[in-house]
């Protein structure tokens, strides 16, 4: 679904009556980038969880000096007033460190594997289906590196 030119996807686990999260009941909130955290953040509920990868990605009104980006700090603290916890997570640095950048969607992964009801292996199991070989190993270790964040 389309919000403001950024995308969000609803995903329900265990769920019976509807495909979307309403606004204030999502348990979790995984945001690739801070600004997204802080546009989709209304849909946390009070009791929810919002893992937050701490990598701006600048739009042209700001790298042209048109407009300027807020502090990490400004886009967290409306989501720590408004869910019971806010993991600010260097996935970028982290999927570097494992050896691709590409990879940050997969420290996300990691991070989140501690909230959802699929084991470690299953992720596994499901990255060596998708993920081509030859970056198969550092996307493990990416997956691994999000998982000791939240541990």
């Amino acid at each position: 679904a389309q919000r403001g030119g950024s995308v969000v996807n609803h995903t329900r686990i265990g769920c019976r009556y509807s495909p979307m999260v309403a606004p204030g009941n999502a348990d979790l909130l995984v945001a690739l980038e801070p600004a997204e955290a802080l546009r989709s953040g209304h849909f946390l509920s009070p009791r929810g969880v919002a893992l937050v990868n701490t990598q701006p990605v600048l739009p042209v009104t700001v790298t042209t000096g048109e407009a300027r980006y807020p502090s990490l700090e400004e886009l967290l603290r409306p989501l720590e007033e408004q869910c019971q916890r806010v993991l600010a997570i260097e996935a970028t640095a982290l999927a570097e460190k494992a050896g691709t950048v590409q990879a940050m969607n997969v420290v996300m992964l990691g991070a989140l594997s501690g909230y959802i009801p699929l084991s470690e292996k299953h992720i596994i199991q499901a990255l060596e289906r998708v993920v081509p070989p030859r970056h198969l190993e550092s996307n493990k270790r990416a997956f691994l590196l999000g998982k000791a964040e939240v541990e």
